[in-house]
């Protein structure tokens, strides 16, 4: 009894110095081609806001991640990664997968529905509005490409800005600095690439350079990455993304 007890002990902790022993995901240099759910379930946090309890305070609505947001935001398909906007949903759903670097390039493979949107966001610790947030933002149309950029309402040391955040406000804004046209097919395959060096954003789409902008604080070491599909009001859509690879700019 004492050495089969011994036995089961041993057995035990071998296999949790073994599972101990995993690596851990190299942050700076990775790649995801969807077809693992359990490593997609393990590496990828979806998040998003819900149609209700929409009010001054929750102008989007209910804020919910993990566990708790919509499975049909987010599946795998087909080899793919799917995302589903809703016509009710004030704020297309997001996912983000954690990373590391300063310098840094993005490449995947996005396929939008006509008159569809795809979003890249790269997120740091903002030093504009204080928080763990966007640093850069690429958004991928089938008329346009355009850069996306967050910075304060009112400066944050102001009345106005303590008023807001007695109120429990966001004293933030989301603007579009610029768009360039660009006809982007809807319902097949596009190549895109966004790469970060400094402040400068420079996306290329099939090959091609499609955007630059000079980012208010996206040189700042990057901490996670971010997907987001849809912008219609009126219908449902669905966008699709795939092969994604992340590494650093040498």
């Amino acid at each position: 009894m004492v050495q089969r007890g011994l036995f089961a002990f041993l057995l035990a902790a071998t296999a949790g110095t073994c599972a101990a022993a995993e690596p851990a995901q190299d942050l700076r240099r990775w790649s995801e081609d969807f077809s693992d759910p359990a490593r997609f379930a393990k590496d990828w946090a979806p998040y998003g806001f819900l149609a209700e309890a929409i009010d001054a305070k929750h102008p989007l609505g209910k804020s919910v991640s993990g566990a708790q947001s919509r499975p049909e935001w987010w599946q795998l398909v087909e080899g793919a990664l799917r995302a589903q906007n809703f016509k009710e949903e004030k704020h297309p759903a997001g996912i983000t997968h954690k990373v590391a670097g300063g310098d840094i390039r993005m490449r995947c493979r996005i396929k939008l529905p006509a008159g569809g949107m795809a979003q890249i966001t790269i997120r740091g610790d903002n030093p504009i509005v204080e928080r763990n947030f966007h640093v850069a933002v690429f958004r991928l149309q089938t008329q346009s490409v355009s850069a996306a950029d967050n910075d304060v309402i009112h400066p944050k040391d102001s009345p106005e800005a303590a008023a807001m955040k007695a109120r429990g406000e966001w004293n933030r804004k989301f603007f579009i600095p610029k768009t360039e046209k660009r006809e982007v097919a809807p319902d097949v395959w596009h190549e895109v690439i966004v790469e970060m060096r400094g402040l400068e954003m420079t996306a290329f789409v099939d090959g091609e350079k499609a955007l630059t902008y000079k980012t208010l604080c996206g040189d700042v070491e990057k901490t996670s990455i971010g997907l987001a599909g849809g912008s219609s009001k009126t219908a449902d859509q669905m966008t699709f993304f795939d092969d994604i690879r992340f590494e650093p700019l040498e």
